[in-house]
């Protein structure tokens, strides 16, 4: 049986991420910088019914400075409060983007015995530098699963079906930091994403995503 953590975070809980580029012969310049971000979006199959969210509220430097959301209902799947995000390249030539959302929760999993996953608000924001990329993040209020008060990168909380020996309800990943290998610089931050029935087996399948933000110091 699945209990909700009681504790609301009195102080933010908050992970570090840093990459660094290792490709001596890059030859872009600072001035192809890109960053992007925003609040969430979701693409999952519930009971056979596709559910599809684009990104609410999207930044890109260069391109959509700014941008901001009211609440979003994406059916029973998902509600956002709302938030802002806003993007930007700087006199240096960095860029910068940074997502920060009001109230987010999703309910899918209660009709397979699993818990209400909610954080009472977050915030993810990212940098290029002169050679490489660094990002934040920051949750408050998290309910429906146990994490520690400093997250580290990746940081992954498996719901175990309600049955023994079923499939899990759903893998939520923490703090992910999605970088490809070998490194570039670049990399793409998760506030949180959740997976639905990661082994298969399951009525439902997809993903959520709340707080993206993308920095890529070369990608232009």
């Amino acid at each position: 049986m699945f209990q909700t953590p009681m504790r609301v975070f009195a102080v933010a809980v908050t992970g570090l991420l840093a990459a660094s580029l290792t490709a001596a012969q890059a030859s872009a310049s600072g001035s192809d910088a890109a960053a992007g971000g925003f609040l969430g979006s979701v693409d999952v199959v519930v009971d056979g019914e596709q559910v599809v969210r684009a990104p609410i509220a999207p930044c890109e430097a260069g391109g959509k400075p700014s941008n901001s959301s009211g609440t979003v209902r994406v059916g029973d799947v998902a509600l956002y409060r709302g938030g802002t995000s806003a993007c930007e390249v700087d006199d240096d030539d960095n860029a910068h983007a940074a997502v920060e959302g009001r109230v987010f929760k999703t309910d899918v999993l209660r009709e397979w015995g699993g818990p209400r996953i909610r954080a009472s608000s977050f915030s993810a924001s990212c940098r290029t530098t002169g050679n490489g990329s660094s990002a934040t993040m920051e949750l408050r209020g998290i309910r429906g699963i146990d994490v520690p008060e400093e997250i580290p990168p990746n940081y992954t909380v498996t719901i175990p079906g309600r049955i023994e020996g079923a499939a899990p309800l759903a893998k939520v990943v923490v703090n992910e930091l999605i970088a490809p290998t070998p490194p570039d610089g670049s990399m793409t931050v998760n506030a949180m994403r959740i997976e639905l029935f990661p082994e298969g087996g399951g009525p439902n399948s997809g993903e959520i995503v709340v707080g993206a933000v993308s920095c890529d110091p070369y990608g232009g």
